[in-house]
This record gives C-alpha cells, sequence and structure tokens, in this order.
C-alpha cells in the first residue's frame, strides 16, 4: 500500500483509488500499532521488555513526537500548544519509549478533544520535581471512578461518549508500564466534560 500511495512504478489513475490505498495504508499502520503495543505488554507482563537508555535530547524527542501526531490535530481541527523551554537538560531515557510515551498520550488526548478544542504540552525539569511531562486537554474527560479503569490492560470506559472512539483499552496501561519502567510515575487529573490532564 505504501508503494501504491506514494505512486512509485506510476501515477494510480482516478483519485478514488488514491483515496482508498491512503484508508487501506492507515488501516494497515493502525492494525501494526495495536499488534507492536499487545506485544510490548505482553513482554513487560514477562519482564521481557528492556529500556536501551542513553542521554536523550528532549526538545528534539518532544518535537518530533508531535510530529507524529500533528496531521489528525489538525484534521480534528483540535489546536496545539507546545511550552518546553529550548534549554532543557538531557534525560538518562530510552529515546524510542520515551517518544511511544509521548505519541500515546498525545494521540490520546486529540482523539477526545472535540474540534475547535485545544491539547497542551508542557515540560520542565526541577531539581525538586525531576523531569515532567503534562498533557492536557479540553476533552471529554472521564469521571474520578473511572480513571483506575482505563489504566487498567484492556479496560475501556463503556459509556455512549466513549463509544464513538475507537481503542482497545491498551495505549494508557502501556504507557504507564513505560514510565514506571523508567522510575517514574503518572497522575491522571480528569473530569466529565471538563478535560484531562495526564
Amino acid at each position: 500500500s505504501e508503494i501504491i500511495k506514494g505512486e512509485t512504478f506510476g501515477p494510480v489513475g482516478s483519485p478514488k483509488y488514491r483515496e482508498y490505498v491512503s484508508d487501506i495504508h492507515d488501516s494497515g499502520r493502525h492494525l501494526l500499532n495495536i499488534i507492536n503495543d499487545i506485544l510490548d505488554l505482553s513482554k513487560l507482563e514477562t519482564g521481557g521488555l528492556d529500556l536501551n537508555e542513553i542521554d536523550v535530547d528532549v526538545v528534539a524527542a518532544v518535537n518530533a513526537s508531535l510530529r507524529l501526531v500533528q496531521q489528525r490535530a489538525l484534521t480534528d481541527g483540535v489546536a496545539f500548544e507546545l511550552n518546553c523551554g529550548d534549554e532543557l537538560p538531557t534525560l538518562r531515557a530510552d529515546e524510542r519509549k520515551l517518544k511511544q510515551i509521548i505519541v500515546s498520550l498525545m494521540s490520546n488526548a486529540v482523539k477526545f478533544t472535540e474540534r475547535g478544542g485545544k491539547v497542551s504540552l508542557n515540560a520542565w525539569c526541577r531539581p525538586d520535581s525531576g523531569y515532567v511531562f503534562q498533557i492536557a486537554d479540553t476533552g471529554i474527560g472521564m469521571a474520578l471512578e473511572d480513571i483506575p479503569k482505563a489504566l487498567a490492560p484492556f479496560g475501556q470506559i463503556d459509556s455512549d461518549l466513549n463509544r464513538r472512539y475507537e481503542g482497545t483499552g491498551i495505549g494508557l496501561p502501556l504507557t504507564k508500564a513505560l514510565v514506571e519502567m523508567h522510575s517514574g510515575s503518572i497522575d491522571v487529573q480528569s473530569k466529565l466534560g471538563a478535560g484531562t490532564t495526564v
């Protein structure tokens, strides 16, 4: 589908075919991401997932992660705001998994935010608190009692609002596990109809 979408061997022809191949490509990438998340979750449960820690340029990692989510935000009419200084110190972390954490949280924020809403990412580092990454949205939010369910593997909140949104219930639990592998912690604050901050 990538070869056809890129028209590597010549023009596809009908615009309708280009639209269909784009759908096939996007669906394939979506399924691949789900499979990778399930494999990562399985490795975590059996202790087979290791960290490859290096000194990470946090600003570069954040910007690379945002590029992966930005198009969906634009398509969905969701505004983006990034607040992190250019002088943040390096962070000892697994760079691929750090990006996976940021992409997962930002994707969730965009997914559950209605057109005209806003998603922001704030990052800072202080001697007393260490590194903090804060993703906030103005989306549908969730009730306080539903937060533990959202953090449990395959746990999805059963509500009329959430049934409209695709998902497997793997993203947030996997993100939580990856954060904890880095000796970090995750905190979720949310209110129905008023957005979520992670």
